[in-house]
């Protein structure tokens, strides 16, 4: 446009320097105040447009059966909203739109937008320029400016020589503005002049010119090229964009696949990779793709997909299989796994935690961290979340690293936690710096459960050390285990011994003993008792061939087998063996996943009452030399020797005394005393120290919640002491209130039993009436032969009551009770969920995987030990894609 020349078409050659520049700012102030006048009166809601089709422009393209689209946009670029309707006529839009404007191809109404969107260029070249007619105006006949000038219909067409018409298809009309624009330079023009693109040109009378020189300038041409470019493919567009979607759903299911053969390795802790693993190799390429490779021939997408890696001469665009991608399914597997158990975790609000430590092969401390809830389907759940290594294991690192973890998870501990169990060690169970002292500083509710299962096997501990016979039957039970086991001849001879002696059952391995392993101590013994006669036999014939060459092997043969062969092993092993048959059961009980601590302590007290039954009554030992001596009638085809009668030593009688020592002879007496007696006692008190109900304070309350106390409850209500709840709601004030617990609890008490028989069918439908036999005051022999299980689902569990107020749904009627049941479920145990973590963790990580990184370590061991969780394959296919721009290109 001429400098001399104003934008409204006034000449102001003639004005001076102030004049000139005074007129040019009034008469661009008047010009965009008069454009957004004409563009706010022309975008006013569809509602008050007539409907008339010659109030309308119309664009050049006039094809029946062409779909158009309007665009509905705020000033927003990314409110822009597009909707089917004919741009032609002005069609009504929903009331939920009236705020919103319509775009159609006139082109001020999408000029001033520095970046369309992608849809809104595909609708523009669809639509082509606005290049409407006299007719499509409302008085038919275009706008005429000061110098009486206006636009002209025939600039749509360029006269060429020989008086042949081209038609301009880059000029677009605005009828809002009443300025020509190019269509071209709009949608992809570079350094273009602002009156084609921005402000528009309307010098009509130099408008022939000025769209000449327009029309040769390299930007429009780069633009017409890149819009006629377009142009010829876009109808390709719709097919590439199919061929796209299908190669997606293509890649899915190969990806789908490779998650299947993932979530199998992991589960079963098998190895993925193999030592070469290119398709060239003939030989074992890993599970992983040896798995793929199996499963390709049911899967025709894989099998292609496989064929296609095998054919290629040049690396791939991308690779599922490669060592990458299977790190990145592991770990998206792992995050559904982990955000399912997340999901019942803030459903269940409170939580508890177990945390222990463990050295693995690759030299780590490994650090595992479980937490303990309720489900919303009211069952107890414990579950692995973390597994962090560190070379430090002092009380405040370990808080740093529960803090670490809890922060990583987003879990409210400060406000939720209601408890906390650890091993005994020092760093976890300190009272002044260890782990669970740092936690209740900040967090009063997480009371410590020191783990029972690990007082258990201290208590085993104490038991299979306190005399001389244990420690000579657990010795030689371990020098047993190293004469045979360290000698493939022996162990060959022991299996050999045990085929002939019983060809139906199947072949024992013997154990080792460790006071690291709970109850090794139990299955040692077990594997000796059962396989005695092989043993025997193992032994003689070691004697006899290797001892006459090698005097130490021959000589500890003997020793063995004089121990073995004696009554003093018999009747030692027979007892302890009745002792395990009490403990063992007890033990397998404390590990238990879903035990409350209610359930727990009435085991603990059943198995002390029946230890306390063995120690009162004489009968048992009676029981035990009568066994004894069975055991030895049937293995006579050895000779057993006698209990041994010890010297008596004499001792000085010192000046003053009075009395006499009076030394027990008999040895079936002094075994009863030193050995039996001694034993039981030293069992029987470290029960008591070591399960000691005063150590939880809020144990008596919590045994307000067994069955027993809600009857008594509820056949005397006066009988509800004062202080009931006191200690739990002392701890748990800030989510419980006493008064409204007490008086929940009272109703429930007295409507109990009605929901317990709806849950629960008795036991007999037609009960006989025959007299109930009344109850013998004389002692019953306790049969310590069989070893009895223990349910964690007694009628005096907390579990068993819950259970019925979860069937009866009461929970909206008693929501303190609620809150309450559901936090003493929560308690920890025991931290035996940690120790079952360190044993797939020794599976996972062998000797040949040692160089694993700490990040897909965990994600195998979460996949492993949550086999229950079945994630979610499309979470995880999403949050694979995520993990790199090329995977979200091809997924």
């Amino acid at each position: 446009m001429d400098t001399d020349t104003c934008a409204c078409g006034r000449n102001i050659t003639n004005l001076n320097k102030h004049n000139k520049q005074l007129h040019i700012n009034t008469c661009k102030k008047r010009k965009l105040s008069s454009t957004n006048l004409k563009i706010n009166k022309y975008f006013k809601t569809n509602s008050a447009c007539p409907s008339t089709p010659s109030s309308h422009p119309v664009d050049s393209k006039k094809e029946k059966d062409s779909v158009t689209r309007d665009v509905l946009f705020n000033d927003d670029i990314e409110n822009v909203v597009y909707c089917d309707n004919n741009v032609a006529s002005c069609s009504s839009t929903p009331s939920s739109h009236s705020d919103q404007l319509t775009l159609s191809n006139d082109p001020s109404t999408f000029c001033m937008l520095t970046n369309l969107p992608h849809d809104m260029i595909e609708f523009l070249i669809q639509k082509g320029p606005m290049q409407p007619s006299r007719d499509d105006l409302p008085q038919s006949k275009f706008p005429h400016n000061k110098q009486n000038r206006s636009f002209q219909t025939n600039w749509y067409w360029k006269i060429m020589p020989g008086n042949i018409h081209v038609r301009r298809d880059w000029l677009s009309y605005s009828i809002v503005n009443d300025k020509i624009y190019c269509h071209s330079c709009i949608i992809f023009g570079r350094n273009v002049k602002k009156a084609w693109v921005k402000d528009g040109f309307s010098a009509w009378h130099k408008a022939i010119e000025c769209m000449k020189l327009h029309e040769i300038s390299e930007a429009h041409v780069s633009a017409a090229l890149k819009l006629k470019l377009r142009q010829t493919a876009l109808p390709i567009i719709p097919l590439m964009r199919e061929n796209e979607l299908q190669n997606k759903m293509y890649n899915r299911e190969i990806v789908k696949a490779l998650i299947d053969v993932s979530l199998f390795l992991a589960q079963n802790c098998v190895a993925f990779r193999g030592h070469r693993e290119s398709w060239s190799n003939i030989g074992n390429q890993g599970n992983f793709l040896e798995l793929t490779k199996i499963l390709s021939k049911y899967s025709s997408p894989l099998a292609s997909y496989l064929e296609s890696l095998k054919n290629s001469v040049k690396k791939p665009e991308i690779n599922f299989t490669s060592k990458l991608r299977q790190n990145q399914i592991i770990n998206s597997i792992s995050t559904s796994i982990k955000a399912r158990i997340k999901e019942e975790l803030k459903d269940a609000k409170f939580f508890s935690v177990s945390m222990d430590s463990t050295f693995d092969l690759s030299r780590k401390e490994q650090i595992s961290f479980i937490v303990r809830y309720v489900t919303a389907c009211g069952n107890v759940s414990e579950r692995l979340l973390a597994l962090h290594d560190s070379p430090i294991t002092t009380g405040e690192q370990m808080f740093k690293i529960f803090e670490l973890i809890c922060k990583e998870l987003n879990l409210d501990w400060i406000n939720y936690l209601v408890g906390q169990s650890y091993d005994g060690a020092q760093n976890m169970r300190g009272q002044y710096n260890g782990l669970q002292t740092l936690i209740k500083e900040k967090c009063p509710t997480a009371i410590f459960v020191w783990c029972c299962a690990h007082r258990l096997n201290l208590i085993v501990s104490k038991l299979v050390s306190c005399s001389l016979d244990p420690v000579d039957l657990f010795g030689n039970l371990e020098t047993l285990y190293n004469f045979i086991c360290g000698s493939k001849k022996k162990v060959a001879y022991y299996e050999a011994m045990q085929k002939n002696c019983s060809l139906n059952k199947q072949g024992r391995r013997l154990k080792r003993v460790s006071t690291t392993r709970w109850m090794s101590h139990n299955y040692a013994l077990e594997a000796v008792l059962e396989t005695f006669e092989p043993i025997i036999d193992t032994l003689q014939h070691t004697r006899d061939t290797e001892g006459r060459d090698d005097h130490a092997v021959g000589h500890m043969a003997g020793c063995l087998m004089d121990y073995l062969l004696s009554k003093r092993f018999v009747m030692s092993a027979i007892f302890f063996q009745k002792l395990f048959n009490i403990l063992a059961p007890l033990n397998t009980l404390l590990q238990s996943k879903d035990l409350d601590l209610l359930a727990a302590v009435n085991g603990i007290d059943e198995a002390q009452k029946k230890l306390t039954q063995v120690r009162q009554n004489d009968k048992t030992y009676d029981n035990l030399i009568h066994e004894a001596n069975h055991f030895i009638k049937e293995n006579n085809q050895f000779i057993f020797s006698e209990l041994k009668i010890n010297r008596i030593r004499k001792k000085k009688k010192m000046s003053g005394e009075m009395s006499n020592d009076e030394p027990i002879t008999d040895p079936v007496n002094k075994f009863k005393c030193d050995t039996y007696f001694k034993c039981l006692d030293v069992t029987i008190t470290f029960i008591n120290n070591y399960f000691n109900a005063q150590a939880i304070g809020i144990y008596k309350d919590l045994a307000l919640f067994s069955k027993k106390r809600i009857f008594e409850i509820k056949n005397n209500p006066s009988a509800l002491p004062k202080d009931a709840f006191q200690e739990f709601c002392a701890v748990y004030g800030k989510c419980v209130q006493k008064d409204l617990l007490c008086k929940e609890y009272a109703h429930f008490c007295r409507i109990f039993h009605l929901f317990e028989t709806s849950t629960f069918l008795p036991n007999e439908l037609h009960p006989s009436n025959e007299p109930f036999e009344t109850e013998s005051d004389e002692d019953e022999d306790e049969d310590l032969s069989q070893r009895k299980q223990i349910s964690t689902s007694n009628e005096n569990s907390i579990k068993y009551v819950f259970k019925i107020f979860m069937n009866g749904q009461l929970a909206s009627i008693f929501p303190t009770l609620n809150t309450s049941l559901l936090i003493a479920l929560t308690l920890p145990v025991s931290s035996a969920s940690t120790e079952r973590s360190f044993s797939k963790l020794k599976i996972l990580k062998s000797r040949l995987r040692t160089t694993m990184s700490q990040t897909r370590l965990e994600d195998l061991l979460i996949i492993s030990c949550e086999r229950d969780i079945e994630p979610n394959i499309e979470n995880v296919i999403q949050h694979f894609k995520e993990q790199s721009i090329i995977l979200t290109k091809h997924l």
